[in-house]
C-alpha cells in the first residue's frame, strides 16, 4: 500500500496529536513518536530522491 503525500501529512498531524494525549501509556506515545519520525524521514528521502532535470547536455 502506498500513501500519497496528502495522506502522509494527515497521518503526521494525527500522530503528533497522539503524542500529547494525557491518559495514554508512555509506550503508546513512544510508538507514535517513532512512527512520526519514520514518516518524516520518508518524506525527506522522497524530496532528495526526486528526479531532477540534468544540467549536463
Amino acid at each position: 500500500m502506498l500513501l500519497t503525500s496528502k495522506e502522509k501529512k494527515h497521518l503526521l498531524k494525527v500522530l503528533k496529536r497522539d503524542q500529547y494525549k494525557w491518559f495514554q501509556p508512555q509506550a503508546e506515545k513512544e510508538k507514535s513518536k517513532e512512527l512520526y519520525d519514520k514518516i518524516k524521514q520518508t518524506i525527506r528521502n522522497e524530496k532528495i530522491n526526486e528526479d531532477k532535470p540534468s544540467s549536463k547536455l
